[in-house]
């Protein structure tokens, strides 16, 4: 991986995600690159929005939507009040999409898989 194909990576997970959820969407922490080693970075970003449907509607269609992708899915805490849907591959990429609280705002954190820093 390198940091075209993490960037893209991240991109098309957060579509996902929006085109599943509707569109008011807002950007809290725009893209950038962390450090996820000493030697290695990774592509993160974290949004924001309002939910347009139920939480157990949304979590539906986002995880359709991801799988769809190729993203791996589980819902973390299935039968707490407030659950997290996850995403991952098998080389660092990480998604956490959730509502904590019916008709309140939706989150979404994303980070690409990590790609060595020389290859910026």
């Amino acid at each position: 991986m390198n940091t075209d194909e993490a960037r893209e990576q991240l991109e098309k997970a957060v579509e996902a995600v929006r085109s599943a959820t509707g569109e008011d969407w807002e950007t809290v922490v725009d893209p950038g690159v962390l450090g996820c080693s000493k030697t290695h970075g990774r592509w993160a970003t974290t949004w924001e929005g309002t939910p347009t449907a139920s939480r157990d509607v949304a979590f539906r269609d986002v995880e359709a939507a991801l799988r769809a992708e190729g993203f791996v899915t589980s819902v973390n805490g299935p039968k707490t009040t407030s659950p997290v849907l996850l995403a991952h591959t098998g080389d660092g990429f990480d998604l956490a999409f959730s509502q904590p609280v019916e008709g309140g705002p939706i989150g979404l954190n994303v980070g690409s898989e990590c790609f060595p820093e020389g290859e910026r």
